[in-house]
């Protein structure tokens, strides 16, 4: 509805479709109208009065199918929108609602998750695992072909130290009945030797640069790693494909793929590569030490290369981007990683573009917020590190608990892994999270289980019409005097083109969960107040909530969160 309305406007005035978006506004009460526009912009471009603007614009403005009426109120436009009208498009729509072709076969690269070989997956990778799923989501649904791409941590400082303790301290019978434990233990104790705190995210800053007994021996098997060293390459490859199955068992029970799974190792050569070239060219510096670098108009100095000439994190990122343009021409690559590395980021896009690289404009980094627990969940740690699959194993058991209290039905796993998905995605990505178990399995509150139940509601409703001697056997229905209660779930149901839309400009999923809860709470105030089966309005009010479970479920979907037909 408000989509019509901006583009009819834009049609008549000098104002971009995006700033009349932002100026219109929904009138304190429904006899002023559905939506308004004040015309004080206008005015100063103008140079008239905005009352008079008002009156000219409604004497110009066409009338048409969707908008009742115009009304003037001062220096407002308020517009009446055909209530009738849409509650005829609302209930013919199928499933492929919402669907978008902003895209036009467009190729959009998405690296997310991104989890450390060697390490198991941590709470840390949370919202870069589902983030990037739903943005994948979101662009899919938009008309665009998103690659996904997970880009594995299988070099750098952490596997020199894992590669060390696998030699050192190896328990064999250990590592065969739980590997992900042995290699947590074996990096545990290599830090416990070099006296730093185990990270679960990437090693610290500087950490590549000390001078220690420990961190020097796993920076002496990184070179022989990089030399080709037959020994400490087999061990590498035993802790990548332990790593891989933890990693999968996670995205298995969270339901997300990917395209591609490449680890940062594939590109180190090339990225040495471009490194010698800027080096050649004057773009890169040598330390006395051996170290390159490169330097910033408004950045700080960036190491793309290590004394010892093994290649750092930007080493291969730069390796990375420009293989995979070369590979998949995309329009856009977005980089969905914590916001602590917004710095790494512009130092890449900018060595990309001294390079001569034009591709780097279409490169967007996504940051994220941190997260913060209860004490609840932080006695999940183990060796300081909340392990992402204890976290996903504890909400199922919780959430199949819930239901035994309720004495409901439901899949323990579906709700449980929507209720963390949700309790995530509805916060703006640079915002931090708050997370408990409390509020993410709240049945009645903004969570994840209250929008299954609302969709397994409507699916009661639905399955009850079908068995109702009372339902229609005529598909003929007449659209009844509207109640201000199905007004509102029309209203709702008719922005969600428009939500999607926004989501995929501005990246930011929590638009779409949002909205999801809105339409939930605009549905059950319906159900609250409307009679369906049974109702003179029945056949009309039965297509009305078929087209509310079409469009929380699509909009769940977006989320990467599943719907059941019973709770």
């Amino acid at each position: 509805m408000k989509q019509i309305i901006i583009d009819l406007l834009a049609k008549y005035i000098k104002l971009k479709k995006e700033e009349i978006e932002k100026l219109i506004e929904i009138p304190p009460n429904s006899e002023m109208g559905d939506y308004a526009f004040p015309c004080f912009v206008l005015s100063k471009k103008e140079k008239k009065a905005p009352n008079a603007i008002a009156e000219h614009l409604a004497n110009k403005l066409p009338k048409t199918k969707e908008i009742e009426k115009i009304e003037i109120k001062g220096p407002y436009l308020n517009f009446f929108v055909n209530k009738r009208y849409f509650a005829e498009e609302i209930i013919k729509l199928n499933s492929n609602f919402g669907k978008l072709n902003l895209g036009k076969g467009k190729k959009i690269v998405i690296d997310f998750s991104g989890p450390n070989i060697g390490k198991p997956m941590h709470i840390g990778h949370i919202r870069s695992t589902i983030l990037g799923d739903s943005l994948m989501r979101i662009h899919n649904f938009s008309g665009y072909n998103p690659i996904g791409i997970n880009y594995l941590g299988d070099i750098g400082l952490h596997i020199g130290k894992l590669i060390v303790a696998y030699e050192l301290w190896l328990d064999k019978d250990a590592l065969k009945k739980d590997p992900i434990a042995e290699l947590l233990r074996l990096y545990v104790k290599f830090c416990s030797k070099e006296k730093t705190e185990v990270q679960e995210g990437q090693e610290e800053a500087g950490e590549e640069f000390k001078n220690n007994e420990w961190t020097n021996k796993a920076r002496e098997k990184l070179k022989l790693l990089e030399l080709g060293d037959k020994k400490t390459h087999k061990i590498w490859q035993e802790i990548i494909s332990h790593s891989k199955k933890g990693f999968d068992r996670v995205y298995t029970m969270m339901n997300v793929n990917f395209n591609e799974t490449t680890g940062q190792s594939l590109f180190s050569i090339k990225g040495k590569t471009e490194v010698f070239n800027a080096l050649k060219k004057g773009i890169a510096k040598r330390e006395s030490d051996g170290a390159i670098y490169i330097e910033f108009d408004n950045l700080p100095k960036k190491y793309v290369l290590r004394s010892n000439s093994t290649a750092s994190y930007i080493t291969q990122d730069i390796g990375a981007a420009i293989e995979r343009y070369k590979k998949y021409k995309f329009d856009k690559m977005i980089y969905v990683t914590d916001f602590r590395q917004e710095l790494h980021f512009n130092q890449l896009f900018q060595i990309l573009k001294k390079l001569g690289y034009d591709f780097s404009d279409k490169l967007v980094h996504v940051g994220f917020g941190t997260v913060n627990f209860g004490k609840e969940i932080m006695a999940t740690r183990q060796g300081k590190v909340i392990l992402l699959e204890d976290v996903l194993k504890k909400t199922i058991d919780k959430s199949q608990q819930e239901i035994k209290k309720r004495k409901t039905k439901g899949n323990a796993e579906i709700i449980g892994v929507g209720a963390i998905k949700y309790s995530f995605l509805k916060n703006d990505p640079v915002k931090d999270v708050n997370f408990s178990w409390e509020h993410s399995l709240n049945f009645e509150g903004d969570s994840g289980p209250y929008l299954q139940y609302s969709y397994a509601r409507a699916s009661s409703i639905i399955r009850k019409s079908e068995k109702s001697k009372l339902k229609s056997k005529s598909k003929n229905y007449n659209i009844p005097e509207l109640t201000s209660q199905e007004i509102s779930l029309i209203k709702k149901i008719s922005e969600f083109p428009e939500v999607v839309e926004k989501a995929e400009k501005q990246l930011n999923p929590s638009i779409i969960a949002n909205y999801s809860f809105q339409l939930a709470q605009s549905f059950n105030e319906f159900y609250h107040s409307c009679k369906v089966i049974g109702d003179d309005c029945e056949a009309f009010r039965l297509k009305l909530v078929n087209a509310f479970r079409t469009t929380i479920k699509n909009s769940l979907y977006l989320l990467g969160i599943e719907v059941m037909e019973e709770m």
